[in-house]
């Protein structure tokens, strides 16, 4: 139990090689929040507000499908939702295998620069323009739907950055579209400095 952990890595701190006790306090932190399903479906609907309007304010297609809460059928240790027809991302391959699809074909590649596109909208916007993302993107988050549309889903672990943060973020992706190479010292510098 997270308890005992924290303990321990109190009482070893001097001899561990990092600061387990915060890795454990955040650990607690996240498993708490984690299994909050109110706390979930509210940040679901946020996520799906920011993805379904535009910068006007007025109603745009989301990039990907997410699942929404069920009114009524949502507490803390219950949470109802829409149900998405698909297969996790890390199913994927296996998935268009079986329809005949190979991973170098046309259908292929096109699904990949979908799938590219859609995340990196969703989690741009997101990020960048309120600081309010899903923070657990893992291939088993991401599904694959049926009509092969993109779908995402537990929202269980997200997080809020503040504006000083998206600036900074910001200034740290032009800066890295715009460096010469990757071992460029003036552009590591650079952005070493954002």
């Amino acid at each position: 139990d997270i308890a005992n952990l924290k303990t321990l890595a109190k009482t070893f701190s001097e001899t561990l090689p990092l600061d387990y006790y915060t890795v454990f306090c955040e650990l607690e932190k996240q498993l708490a929040d984690e299994f909050n399903f109110v706390a979930e479906a509210v940040a679901m609907d946020r996520i799906y507000e920011t993805m379904t309007k535009d910068k006007n304010g007025y109603p745009c297609e989301s990039p990907v499908v997410m699942p929404r809460p069920v009114p009524g059928l949502v507490s803390r240790r219950v949470l109802v939702m829409d149900y998405l027809d698909g297969v996790p991302l890390s199913r994927a391959a296996e998935e268009m295998l079986k329809k005949g699809i190979k991973p170098d074909s046309p259908e292929s590649q096109l699904f990949g620069r979908r799938l590219l596109k859609s995340l990196t909208e969703v989690f741009g916007r997101c990020i960048l323009e309120t600081g309010f993302f899903h923070a657990d993107p893992h291939p088993g988050n991401i599904f694959v739907l049926e009509d092969g549309r993109i779908g995402l889903i537990d929202f269980g672990q997200v997080k809020q950055i503040s504006g000083r943060e998206r600036e900074t973020l910001s200034k740290v992706m032009l800066a890295l579209d715009d460096r010469v190479s990757d071992d460029n010292p003036s552009d590591l510098e650079n952005i070493g400095n954002l």
